[in-house]
């Protein structure tokens, strides 16, 4: 009993006489036989891999980030810590007037305690 279809028959790019050569033809060298197994597993394989690379990748990134934003924030407060240093520096290495009618003037810190010694010696 025929179910009325006829059976596929392989497409014949060339006419050659060697059926084993005409079907590796045919085939493209090689028969087609895949395996969906295997095709799913490398399929999952590489995409939980690019997966996991792209959150190393994002990981390493917001710690990097961190970082940088974090040394920037030190280097801003460090700065303005050196400047008000350097400004100190200045006022208490200065000789100025304060008030010349009631003869008080600023001296360097260096001087001054200078002067105290020779006064309590």
């Amino acid at each position: 009993m025929q179910s009325g279809k006829e059976p596929k028959k392989a497409t014949e790019y060339f006419d050659i006489e060697d059926p084993e050569f005409q079907s590796s033809v045919d085939q493209g060298v090689m028969s087609d036989e895949l395996s969906m197994s295997r095709i799913v597993f490398w399929s999952v394989a590489t995409s939980v891999l690019i997966i996991g690379l792209i959150a190393i990748a994002y990981n390493l990134y917001k710690f990097y980030k961190f970082e940088k934003e974090f040394q920037q924030a030190v280097n801003v407060e460090y700065r303005e810590l050196n400047n008000h240093r350097a400004e100190n520096i200045s006022r208490l290495s200065e000789l100025q007037v304060v008030d010349e009618e009631q003869g008080i003037y600023q001296i360097p810190v260096d001087s001054a305690k200078t002067l105290l010694l020779n006064r309590y010696n």
